[in-house]
């Protein structure tokens, strides 16, 4: 028989309970507690989302750190310039202001009410740069996509992910055409072709893979002007426009660029037609100098009859005061 210690009597206390069964009813009454409240929300997606955020943060702080000493350094350079030169000069001396006698009487011109207005003439460069662009769609569309204006006679071909640069030039005048011969170190051939109407066509291939792709340009005359256009590669992924020389020559002879190079040697002629027009209402508006006129000379005064004219002799004297002999 084991001794049991003092004051605990023998056997389980009547009011002990199991733990499983404490546990179970805890566990129950704080599902009855909880019931009512609504579900916690999934932190997840707000944690990324602040973890971003403070990422950004950081970054723009580094990035306005570097701007704010590189601008802090120019201001210190241009403001130690100016300084510098400002200290160079010699002191020239004060130069009295001219007399007002001085003055000249001949008006100054009037402004010119004709002069161009660069707004107006770079809304109609994009507008000749759109149509170019149209044009250009319709004629190579199929094979760079879509063209879109990138600059002066510069356009960019988009087809799937890459951009092709697109160079459409109408000179003026029946110029030389390119030099036709080829170039083995710059891997450049050339090859003359035909347009529909008979006209001459140099067509000139350059560059490889060793170049990051090829080059594929045309030359010809038409409508009085001498037109050149030039298909290059994606230069950033060294792709070669997906275009051959027999393409890129009935491309040319399309409708669409033909009648493009007719309608900018039209814009060409009435560009030359304005200017001329406004060189000559600028010459007729500006006020003309005055003549220059010689100062009035006064009149001689009346010399009094001399002895040698006096018919009278030395009578005349007498109107002086002077006696006759």
């Amino acid at each position: 028989m084991h001794d049991t210690p003092p004051g605990r009597p023998h056997g389980p206390e009547p009011d002990a309970v199991p733990d499983d069964a404490l546990v179970g009813e805890l566990r129950e009454l704080m599902e009855r507690a909880a019931a009512g409240l609504a579900p916690l929300p999934d932190l997840t997606q707000e944690a990324v989302r602040l973890g971003r955020l403070r990422r950004i943060r950081a970054r723009l702080a580094v990035v306005g750190a570097v701007v704010g000493v590189l601008a802090v350094g120019g201001i210190g350079s241009v403001a130690f310039g100016g300084l510098g030169s400002a200290a160079s000069q010699p002191v020239s001396p004060a130069v009295a202001p001219p007399s007002a006698s001085r003055t000249s009487a001949v008006p100054s011109p009037a402004p010119s009410l004709t002069a161009p207005v660069p707004v107006a003439s770079a809304s109609e460069a994009a507008v000749r740069g759109a149509r170019t662009a149209e044009a250009l769609t319709r004629a190579l569309g199929d094979l760079i996509g879509t063209v879109t204006p990138a600059g002066v006679d510069h356009f960019a071909g988009r087809l799937k992910g890459h951009i092709f640069p697109v160079t459409f030039q109408v000179m003026p005048g029946g110029g030389g055409l390119a030099e036709c011969r080829d170039l083995p170190e710059t891997a450049t051939t050339c090859r003359t072709a035909s347009l529909p109407d008979g006209s001459e066509v140099r067509v000139i291939v350059s560059g490889g893979t060793l170049w990051g792709g090829q080059s594929f340009s045309v030359s010809y005359r038409y409508a009085e002007s001498t037109v050149n256009l030039t298909v290059t590669p994606d230069a950033d992924a060294q792709v070669s426009p997906p275009v051959t020389v027999d393409q890129l020559v009935a491309a040319a002879g399309t409708k669409a660029l033909l009648t493009e190079v007719r309608d900018q040697a039209k814009d060409r002629a009435l560009d030359a037609a304005e200017a001329a027009e406004d060189s000559s209402g600028e010459a007729s508006d500006s006020p003309s100098a005055p003549a220059e006129t010689a100062p009035a000379t006064a009149e001689p005064p009346t010399a009094e009859p001399s002895l040698a004219d006096d018919p009278s002799g030395t009578d005349s004297t007498s109107e002086t005061g002077g006696s006759s002999r």
